[in-house]
């Protein structure tokens, strides 16, 4: 950013220079248009101060849609961290309505105690 600030106020100095030695009074015709004898160095100094307002007219467009797109995503961003907060929720909802399942079932596990009924010597009578 500071190498092109001061390359433009090189290119600034370097017109202004040039439109100060160039002072003689000149004519311009455009097409059927034609000016009264002004200094070269007014010319010049519009003309370059024209191709400096042009030049920066031309890049607001990139500027503005690029402006337009961060925008964009960062609503988009903002609309999947919602996305994402909600179905997190959704998520501990449902592993809370699984443990509170889980502790009302009953649990249906074999009993340890080798006497009992189920052990593996009944089933091969």
């Amino acid at each position: 950013m500071r190498i092109l600030t001061l390359l433009a106020l090189a290119i600034a100095i370097a017109a202004v220079t040039f439109a100060l030695q160039n002072s003689a009074p000149v004519a311009v015709q455009f097409l059927v248009w034609r000016s009264l004898d002004l200094s070269m160095a007014l010319i010049l100094l519009l003309t370059f101060s024209f191709g400096v307002l042009f030049g920066f007219i031309i890049s607001l467009f990139p500027a503005i849609k690029g402006m337009r797109k961060r925008s964009e995503l960062r609503r988009k961003i903002e609309q999947q961290t919602d996305d994402i907060e909600d179905l997190n929720r959704q998520l501990t909802e449902a592993n809370n309505q699984l443990q509170v399942l889980q502790s009302t079932q009953p649990q249906h596990y074999l009993p340890q105690d080798a006497s009992s009924n189920y052990s593996s010597d009944a089933y091969l009578e």
